[in-house]
Parts: structure tokens; C-alpha cells; sequence
């Protein structure tokens, strides 16, 4: 396993690398998907962070959820899970795939304060998906690969408590939501209180008079090798949520090759993506079409 340290810079650096353009004066959740909290039970917020690279099992929560106020330069992170467990996607593949997903990399604009399982004794309070992305589904195996199918819609995974005890315990509650370790309060635990890093996260949030709050999802690779030096934002990445300059030349190039039909607007949404995603199939295979712009892609384009 190999650890690294993340700090403010490291987050600006990424979210400019892969053009995110995020409010500077407002908490900003993120995920590490494959990485952890080397310190999982320590969620204060600090100027850095130490995290160890993971392998995904779909048991365990192997992820790492981040607040970071840009202002301040502070962060702080969370064990948690950024995929869903693995007795939902077996639960899912005899319904053809549905009723677990996996969210793509990329940044989503808009995840409110609001409660999860509204009809539920398990309702407690947490953060809301309020718009349509990208999901992958899997109905051959218990994991997701390229080749899987992708959709563009509103599953509703919205970020709350995972349900569990620690990153050792074999079992979180995500069928496709991002969820931190911990226990809600709510009426099936008997009205105790919030506990474990989700206590910590929830407080954190619903303390401040901000209502919605974006989310950047990368992978653990992605911070490794950004904490290695490679600090080079031209060296940019184009995904889902990216804007810019770069994502209208983008538009143009596909709109070129047939592949896009929609318009110029600087704007990495639905559209452009899907456009993305055809290309890199019948450029690459499906295999290879992951929906992210990186220097392959662009040289065939």
C-alpha cells in the first residue's frame, strides 16, 4: 500500500487540472475512490491529511469522503464509501442491473441538505442528489469495468450515514449512495445520537447556513500521483462537471467527427459525454471508453 498526504493545494490543483470550477467560499465535499484515512477516527479539520491507496472489495468501506473549506485551506477527512456494497449488486443483477449503481468520476453541482429514506424508520438527515448523472450498471459480475452499461438518470443516491462500525467491518448500506462511517440518529436506532465520523461530518455541514453543496469525485490515483509532484494543470483531464476552453475545443473536435450534435457551449454535461463515450468505443472499444478526455483521446480526436 503506498500513503500520501493531501493538502489544499493538492485539492486546487485537481479540481483546476480537471476543470472544475468550484465556489471559493463554500464547503466542498469530495471523494477518494480506492483510498483511505491513514487516521480514520481523527475527522478534524487540519491543513493536511495523510491517506493510504486501497483496493476496492464492494465489503468494505475503502473510500475516503472530504470537507474542504477553500478559504481557510483546511480539509477533513472520512472513512466512508464511494461504491455500493456488494449484497446490493448481487441483489441487482437479477433485476437486470437495477437497484445498484456505481457514480462516475467527475463534479455534481448539487447535493442538499435533506433527509434520507423519507418513509423509513432509518430517515435521518443527510445530502441529496438534485439532478440527473451518469451510473454504471453491472448484471455479469459483482464489480464495475468500462464495458458496463452506463445511463444518464436520477437514481436518487444521495450521501449519508453508512451504517458502520469502521473500515474493518464487512458491511456498509450503499446500493449506489455515498456514505460515511458512522449511525444516523433516527427512530429505528431508538433516537441516538449521530455517531462515529458521520456525527462529525453531518454537524460540520448542517451547522453552517449553506444549503447545497458541490461534490468532486476522483479516484485514489488520481491524489496519489498529484501528491508525487505533478502539479502541471496543463496537463489538464476533461470529464463529466469540467468547463472551460478546453471543453468547447472539445465540442468542436467531436462536432467535427460527427459525434456531437449539440451546442458549443464550454459546458462538459450529458450531451458532451455521451458523445465521449461513443467516440471512445468506436475509436478505442469498450473496454477502453472510461468517458474521460486524457492525451490518447484528444490525439485521435
Amino acid at each position: 500500500m503506498s500513503q500520501f498526504q493531501i493538502d489544499h493545494l493538492i485539492l486546487d490543483f485537481l479540481c483546476r487540472r480537471n476543470r472544475f470550477s468550484l465556489p471559493p467560499e463554500e464547503m466542498i465535499f469530495l471523494g477518494v475512490r480506492g483510498a483511505m484515512p491513514v487516521n480514520p477516527d481523527q475527522p478534524a479539520f487540519a491543513g493536511s491529511h495523510q491517506l493510504i491507496l486501497t483496493s476496492i472489495d464492494h465489503q468494505h468501506p475503502r473510500c475516503t469522503l472530504v470537507q474542504w473549506l477553500p478559504s481557510q485551506q483546511k480539509l477533513a477527512v472520512y472513512p466512508g464509501s464511494t461504491v455500493p456494497h456488494q449484497r446490493y449488486i448481487r441483489q441487482a443483477r437479477a433485476d437486470g442491473g437495477a437497484g445498484a449503481n456505481q457514480l462516475v468520476t467527475g463534479y455534481y453541482k448539487d447535493y442538499r441538505k435533506g433527509d434520507h429514506n423519507l418513509d423509513s424508520p432509518t430517515r435521518h438527515r443527510a445530502f441529496r442528489q438534485m439532478e440527473a448523472r451518469y451510473v454504471q450498471r453491472t448484471i455479469d459480475d459483482l464489480v464495475y469495468k468500462t464495458d458496463d452499461r452506463m445511463e444518464f438518470n436520477n437514481p436518487f443516491d444521495n450521501l449519508h450515514a453508512a451504517w458502520c462500525m469502521g473500515v474493518n467491518h464487512p458491511d456498509f448500506a450503499s446500493a449506489g449512495c455515498q456514505v460515511v462511517v458512522g449511525y444516523p440518529h433516527c427512530v429505528k436506532r431508538g433516537a441516538l445520537p449521530d455517531s462515529g465520523p458521520w456525527a462529525s461530518f453531518v454537524d460540520n455541514a448542517y451547522k453552517l447556513a449553506q444549503d447545497r453543496f458541490p461534490y468532486v469525485l476522483l479516484t485514489g490515483q488520481d491524489y496519489f500521483r498529484a501528491a508525487a509532484g505533478n502539479l502541471d494543470v496543463s496537463d489538464y483531464r476533461l470529464r463529466f462537471g469540467s468547463v472551460g476552453n478546453e471543453v468547447r475545443e472539445l465540442q468542436m473536435r467531436l462536432k467535427n467527427k460527427r459525434f456531437y450534435e449539440g451546442i458549443i457551449d464550454d459546458q462538459f454535461g450529458p450531451r458532451t459525454m455521451s458523445a465521449v463515450f461513443t467516440f471512445q468505443r468506436a475509436s478505442f472499444g469498450a473496454d477502453a471508453a472510461d468517458g474521460i478526455v486524457e492525451p490518447v483521446t484528444l490525439s485521435a480526436l
